[in-house]
C-alpha cells in the first residue's frame, strides 16, 4: 500500500514537472510555480503551539512531504508554511521576523532552522540520537522494530545517509537469532524494502 502510494505521488511529481516545464527545456518563469491555492489543496496542517518539542520536528516533515507535490522556490516554502502558524507561533514568528533586515530572503533552510533552534531544544535531539543508537529488537516483531528504526532514524542522519550506514545500524539492533536467520555472514543485507528514513 505504502509503495503505491509512494508510485502515485511520483507520478505525479512527474506529470506536474512535465506540464510545468513543457518545452522550455528547463527554464522556468515565475507563473509556472505551484499557487497558494496548490498549496492549500494539499490540506496542510496549522501549528499553534507543541505540547511535546519533537510535534514540531512532525509537522516540518509534514510540510516537506506536502511540498515535494509542488514546484516551489525556498523562499515560497518559507512563505507558504509561515501562513500555517497560528496563534503563539504565529506571534512568535512575526516577533522573529522583525529581526531581519527588510527585504531580507527567508528561505525553507532559514525557517526550518529558526522554527527547530525554537521549538525543538538541541537536547532532545541528542536524547533521540542516543535512543537510535541504543535501539534493539529486543522482544519487538521485526515490523515493530522497523517502525521505531524508521522513527528515531530521522534524528540521525549521519548513521543513514547511505545505504551501507543504513544497513549496518538496522543490523546492529536486530537479535541475535534474527541475525543468525538471516545470514548476516554473508556480508551486508539489503535493506527491507518497507524500510524507508
Amino acid at each position: 500500500m505504502e509503495q503505491m502510494q509512494r508510485n502515485m505521488e511520483e507520478a505525479l511529481r512527474n506529470i506536474a514537472d512535465n506540464t510545468r516545464r513543457g518545452d522550455n527545456q528547463g527554464s522556468h518563469e515565475v507563473n509556472q510555480y505551484s499557487s497558494f491555492k496548490d498549496f492549500m489543496d494539499t490540506k496542510p496542517s496549522v501549528f499553534k503551539e507543541a505540547l511535546e518539542p519533537l510535534e514540531a520536528d512532525e509537522w516540518i516533515n509534514t510540510m516537506e512531504q506536502k511540498f515535494h507535490l509542488l514546484w516551489m522556490t525556498e523562499e515560497l516554502k518559507a512563505e507558504y508554511a509561515a501562513y500555517q502558524l497560528q496563534g503563539p507561533a504565529r506571534i512568535w514568528w512575526s516577533h522573529h521576523r522583525t529581526t531581519y533586515l527588510e527585504g531580507t530572503p527567508i528561505t525553507w533552510n532559514r525557517f526550518t532552522t529558526t522554527f527547530r533552534g525554537n521549538y525543538i531544544p538541541l537536547g532532545v535531539v541528542e536524547i533521540k540520537v542516543g535512543e537510535f543508537m541504543k535501539l534493539s529488537q529486543g522482544t519487538k516483531s521485526v515490523k515493530e522494530y522497523l517502525h521505531a528504526f524508521n522513527n528515531l532514524a530521522r534524528y540521525a542522519p549521519e548513521y543513514v545517509n547511505t545505504e551501507t550506514k543504513k544497513i549496518a545500524s538496522f543490523q546492529r539492533g536486530l537479535s541475535p537469532k534474527m541475525l543468525k536467520t538471516m545470514g548476516t555472514g554473508l556480508g551486508l543485507l539489503s535493506m527491507p524494502t518497507s524500510v524507508t528514513v
